[in-house]
């Protein structure tokens, strides 16, 4: 299971993604995990019709896409899996996908309570998700588009 990327983006799909994300990591296969879309056919099919042809789209709940990343844990396919929220990002964790690495680019949640970046925008129960994913040695960047530097988020005072 290579996963090349995992991205908390509370857009899922959109232009960084297609055109930044998926041809710097040279994905084969994204994974969309969120429990509200699974259950969204019509959201799902457009979605779907965004991505390449190129690429494979498994969009479904957090439980069947970690699912998928540990029965599939032999595959040569270049995943990339994104998530709108750090705490699905904990989720899979919990459920045993391993990563060493969290990409954050996109998230405004309406009542937020720390602005990590012009594009980061967190509440208690996210910032809490993040600090555990931190706790257990994964590094977390802020980075929007591949060709953007990537912010450590350790070196961020707020977290």
């Amino acid at each position: 299971m290579p996963i090349v990327l995992i991205r908390v983006d509370d857009r899922l799909i959109h232009g960084q993604i297609l055109e930044g994300w998926l041809p710097s990591t040279r994905a084969e296969e994204l994974l969309i995990a969120n429990d509200a879309l699974a259950e969204d056919e019509l959201q799902k099919m457009i979605m779907e019709s965004a991505i390449p042809y190129t690429i494979s789209v498994v969009i479904d709940s957090v439980e069947r896409i970690a699912s998928i990343l540990l029965n599939e844990s032999s595959s040569q396919t270049r995943r990339m899996v994104i998530v709108d929220k750090p705490i699905d990002a904990l989720r899979l964790r919990k459920a045993g996908v391993k990563f060493d690495m969290l990409n954050l680019g996109n998230l405004a949640e309406a009542e937020y309570k720390t602005c990590l970046s012009r594009s980061i925008a967190v509440g208690e129960e996210c910032l809490n998700a993040l600090r555990e994913i931190l706790d257990e040695g994964i590094r977390i960047n802020i980075q929007s588009v591949p060709f953007e530097k990537a912010v450590e988020l350790h070196t961020i005072r707020e977290i």
